[in-house]
């Protein structure tokens, strides 16, 4: 978000004002009911360490409320050449998803409870926990007498887990690794290689691939058939699509396609590296997540070719 116009909630500077990428990651934070006395002390503290910091704050804020205000649009009308150059990106694009995707056609039409392109629901387990579903997300209860056990067949899910009477531990079953709550809220979320878990309280405990590894707070880590990564830091960012937002503090800008191409039934193909690598910051209204793609894309050096409803591709100018 740049400090020159602080009401358009897209940044594409490659490299982002620390200032604002801070108050946003604050923001996101803060969303979070269950963020403890001492992480809102520390928020306190950097916002009154500088008048800059309460009004980027300030700023993000307005921004999370009305995350419109982007010009329109203007999309080109593409010359025959390039939608045959377009078709063609786009059928080795689809052709490759087609080979390797873990999600194509949605969320597992057995599971217990899904949701579908763009949705989020919020479910209660028979426990008495609670699981919010991300976009085209599906589950499925197996609780017995031993174990309360939840397997994550597609996409992302946060859970927030309650006590149980009689001792049961609590699993999601992911793509060949186990997690096991420690008194824990978390999310679990399936990519195409590999399974994130992110520790919003307490801990858990992570098995995969003939590895250990016990998880707190604040912590996310990635695991694979073969094992289980190191533990980095959990930016807040992640799982602002809670709150029905997508944001994204300069990340490149094919990753930001991907994970908006979650939340709308289409596809979008860049064309070009040093274009999907671009960094961008952006706040994205999950409900719209397409329209504020578009939007954002007028905001770059690109043209974009919306071929059909159910694909579009951003090249280069």
């Amino acid at each position: 978000m740049p400090e020159t116009d602080p009401e358009t909630p897209a940044d594409t500077v490659g490299h982002a004002d620390p200032v604002a990428v801070a108050a946003t990651r604050w923001f996101v934070a803060m969303l979070d009911e269950q963020v403890d006395t001492a992480r809102r002390r520390a928020f306190e503290d950097w916002r009154e360490a500088d008048p800059r910091h309460a009004a980027a704050y300030e700023r993000v804020a307005r921004l999370w409320d009305a995350s419109g205000g982007l010009p329109e649009l203007r999309r080109a009308r593409p010359a025959r050449r390039a939608v045959l150059r377009g078709l063609a990106v786009a059928t080795l694009a689809l052709a490759g998803a087609a080979g390797g995707g873990r999600l194509l056609l949605g969320p597992h039409p057995l599971a217990d409870h899904a949701t579908r392109t763009g949705e989020r629901r919020t479910v209660r387990l028979p426990d008495g926990s609670t699981a919010m579903l991300s976009t085209a997300s599906a589950l499925e209860v197996a609780f017995g007498p031993q174990r309360r056990e939840v397997r994550l067949l597609a996409g992302e899910a946060w859970f927030e887990v309650a006590a149980d009477a009689a001792g049961r531990p609590f699993v999601v079953a992911a793509d060949g690794g186990r997690t096991t709550a420690l008194g824990t809220a978390f999310a679990i979320t399936l990519a195409d290689d590999s399974v994130a878990v992110a520790v919003t309280a307490h801990a858990v405990e992570i098995a995969a691939g003939g590895a250990v590894r016990r998880l707190h707070a604040g912590g996310r880590v990635r695991y694979r058939r073969s094992g289980i990564g190191a533990p980095e830091a959990l930016d807040p960012a992640a799982l602002a699509w809670r709150s029905g937002r997508l944001v994204f503090l300069s990340r490149p800008l094919g990753e930001v396609v991907a994970a908006v191409d979650r939340w709308h039934s289409g596809r979008t193909v860049l064309v070009g590296t040093e274009l999907a690598a671009r960094p961008v910051t952006v706040m994205i209204d999950a409900a719209r997540a397409r329209e504020e793609l578009l939007r954002l894309a007028e905001t770059l050096p690109v043209r974009v070719l919306e071929l059909t409803p159910l694909l579009t591709i951003i090249r280069p100018i």
